[in-house]
């Protein structure tokens, strides 16, 4: 009867733990009551069982299980034309925002960028490091890549007088057939 009742216990406890809620604050920017509609059903299709994005602050407040990542509620939050914290829209999803939601963008992220640092996912051995090494070196405004191939990260240094383009340099990774898994801007 003992074992019945821990074996009892620890379901119940695996089955709360597994749908435990993960509370978030992230830095989003936006301007108005239409960026915070759009955040917020932005967090929510990529998992976030809830988001609240506070005008003022700038921070979106969300809750998350295990069935979705940070990673994903701010790439969503980025292909719709936001910037977070760790993901910077496109220029093409920005300039698609309602003219009153086009925030003030960081000159970083849009501007003279100096370096990006990229970690690529999917890659299994030398070779594929190679090829994004490859890749990346192919767009006419970089300079130089370096490579750390144990973290599968690389820092690319740009030409100067040249305009940096982070799309064409995530549309070079994704084209030689694996992700970023994150892009920092500097």
């Amino acid at each position: 009867m003992k074992k019945i009742i821990l074996l009892s216990g620890f379901v119940i406890a695996t089955i709360f733990s597994a749908n435990a809620q993960t509370p978030t604050k992230l830095k989003v920017s936006g301007n108005c009551g239409m960026c915070k509609s759009s955040i917020e059903k932005a967090a929510k299709t990529a998992g976030a069982t809830t988001a609240n994005w506070d005008m003022d602050a700038k921070i979106l407040t969300l809750m998350f299980d295990g069935k979705t990542n940070l990673d994903k509620i701010e790439t969503a939050i980025a292909a719709i034309g936001y910037d977070t914290e760790h993901k910077t829209a496109t220029k093409a999803a920005y300039d698609a925002l309602h003219e009153c939601c086009k925030y003030e963008r960081d000159s970083t992220q849009v501007g003279d960028i100096k370096k990006v640092t990229l970690v690529a996912s999917g890659l299994t051995c030398s070779m594929c490091s190679k090829a994004i090494f490859k890749a990346l070196t192919k767009l006419d405004f970089v300079e130089e890549v370096k490579v750390d191939i144990e973290k599968s990260m690389y820092i690319l240094a740009f030409k100067t007088g040249k305009k940096v383009e982070i799309d064409q340099i995530k549309s070079a990774v994704t084209d030689a057939g694996f992700g970023v898994k994150s892009l920092v801007a500097e």
